[in-house]
């Protein structure tokens, strides 16, 4: 009886030891997903009093992928981009009657490429990949400034666009569906605090 016990035993210390992660060398893992954004819509807050204001915001919307370049070390390629903006009508400046009034459009985006590193935690779960990394790369922050008011001057409302070079702290988790479909989210500081979507392995 002791020995077959102890022919389980080791049969299932070898089947662990066998059992494959979640993220491993070798692997590619693509995501798409959907975030929040660090509130540059609170940029335009200030125009929310005026007559006729409307919000509207898009993204960041992200596409990844990462290569295994051991079982706990991948790096890969981040895109990300959003656009916010607003709509209200006020008077000119140029008005001191307030007698005609003008709509006003903003639209402000970022685009962040980054080049990512994570390190991938070893559980030994088939479906569940914890990891954390660092960003590094590209940023890129547009706007756009119009006004039917014929004494508008957009280069008098110049905006300071900062440095190109952008930077990503994250940590996140993707849970497997199957073997090669899944569900993925990440918390950090880059041009999302939060996005979530689904994860392709190859």
């Amino acid at each position: 009886m002791k020995k077959y016990l102890l022919v389980a035993l080791t049969g299932l210390i070898g089947f662990q030891d066998v059992k494959a992660q979640a993220f491993e060398e070798g692997n590619s893992v693509v995501s798409v997903g959907y975030g929040l954004g660090l509130g540059y819509g609170r940029l335009l807050n200030a125009y929310s009093a005026y007559d006729g204001y409307k919000f509207s915001g898009f993204g960041p919307v992200a596409l990844g992928y990462e290569y295994g370049l051991t079982d706990n070390i991948g790096l890969g390629l981040n895109v990300s981009y959003s656009s916010y903006g607003a709509t209200w009508i006020q008077s000119s400046a140029y008005d001191p009657f307030n007698v005609t009034e003008y709509d006003y459009k903003y639209r402000w985006s970022t685009l962040a490429i980054m080049a990512r590193g994570a390190y991938h935690f070893d559980i030994r779960n088939d479906d569940l990949d914890l990891y954390a990394g660092l960003g590094l790369g590209f940023l890129k922050f547009g706007y756009k400034w119009t006004s039917d008011d014929p004494t508008f001057n957009e280069e008098n409302q110049n905006v300071s666009l900062g440095t190109p070079l952008g930077y990503q702290i994250f940590g996140g988790l993707r849970y497997y569906l199957s073997d090669n479909v899944g569900l993925y989210a990440e918390v950090g500081y880059g041009i999302s605090v939060l996005n979530a979507g689904l994860a392709f392995k190859f």
